[in-house]
């Protein structure tokens, strides 16, 4: 920001003030600060834009323009002229900048052909800064953006372009294998998935299966231990008659009556006996279903997968198997799914997958 500094436009304004109530006899150098007004003008009303397209004047000259209108006196010809050449090369740095397509405006292209027409009767001094700047100045601009950092990574724009080429060949190859690695980790994934959803399955079938052997150990000795109570009333009963026999007495009623309530704690015992016994047997059942299960999860890895394609050709063909499976756990034996239907379905499905 150079123009548009609230410093230097206070500098303007009081410049152009003051030539607004000067009057200069000498035409030629009236006719300079008029020219110089005009260029002025053009500044005050876009600094912007100026600030933009003037970078190269602004550093070199830029500070002493400020200095010759602050020290501006309609006495002085000499600090006209060097405003006028000065400005010159604002005009001219302006001019080289605007876009392809646009001209200066018809004003300021007045102001420059007159300035060139102005330099044929001018000192050499000035004369060689109006060539200059319609000339040298433009070259040298060239150079310094020729030689800028940023532009010069341009020069070796083909090189780099066939290097990206190259490397986007690489990076679309390397893709292309990782694309490749991804698809088959996903389908190891899915297998891995699968496989781990079953043995959660079958993690939960073999904790049930604990459990219900737990429940199989206790109740198995649940029996023994009412076989014997049921058999220890008998045979203590059968001592203490043997033992009256042997000592030479006879049985006498009284032993008879003990047979009454020792009948009746018999028919309790057995009666519980059974009860045990048949829950027993219903836990060997369970155990017995737990244990298909467990089986039949151990190699179903890809059931879903299975199971679409199977039942693509027929809709019905895994029911039984899926009956077995995911059936509750029942209590009794003889309400069993029949195992060899499971093994059916299970032929048929294998046969399905080979064929597909």
């Amino acid at each position: 920001m150079f123009f548009s500094n609230e410093q230097n436009k206070i500098v303007i304004n009081q410049f152009l003030h003051k030539t607004e109530s000067i009057n200069i006899e000498n035409e030629v150098i009236k006719n300079r600060l008029k020219l110089s007004v005009v260029i002025l003008e053009s500044i005050k009303n876009q600094p912007e834009e100026w600030d933009a397209k003037c970078s190269f004047n602004i550093k070199h000259v830029g500070e002493k323009l400020f200095k010759w209108l602050r020290e501006f006196d309609a006495d002085k010809p000499l600090i006209i002229d060097h405003i006028y050449v000065i400005l010159y090369r604002f005009l001219c740095e302006f001019d080289f900048f605007i876009e392809d397509g646009m001209e200066l405006g018809m004003e300021l292209r007045s102001v420059r052909d007159a300035i060139q027409s102005d330099s044929n009767d001018m000192e050499n001094n000035l004369a060689s800064q109006i060539v200059y700047a319609s000339y040298t100045m433009p070259a040298n601009i060239t150079k310094k953006i020729l030689n800028d950092p940023n532009i010069s990574s341009f020069k070796g724009f083909s090189a780099k372009a066939e290097e990206a080429v190259k490397l986007k060949k690489e990076w679309n190859k390397e893709i292309s294998d990782k694309q490749k690695e991804v698809s088959d980790l996903k389908e190891k994934l899915e297998t891995y998935k699968t496989g781990f959803n079953f043995v959660g399955l079958y993690q939960g079938f073999n904790e049930l299966s604990k459990q219900k052997k737990s429940e199989a150990f206790w109740s198995f000795i649940s029996l023994i231990v009412m076989a014997i109570l049921i058999i220890a009333p008998l045979m203590t009963e059968f001592v203490l008659t043997a033992k009256t026999v042997s000592n030479g007495e006879t049985v006498a009623m009284n032993h008879l009556f003990i047979l009454i309530p020792l009948f009746s704690i018999e028919i309790i015992l057995i009666y519980f006996f059974r009860v045990i016994l048949l829950n027993h047997r219903s836990i060997k059942a369970q155990l017995m279903q737990l244990e298909l299960r467990q089986t039949l999860c151990q190699f179903i890895q890809s059931y879903t997968e299975y199971s679409t394609k199977i039942k693509a050709s027929d809709a019905s063909a895994l029911d039984k198997f899926e009956n077995m499976i995911f059936s509750g756990v029942v209590f009794n034996s003889e309400k069993l799914p029949s195992t060899f239907d499971g093994i059916d379905q299970i032929s048929k499905m294998l046969k399905s997958v080979k064929s597909s």
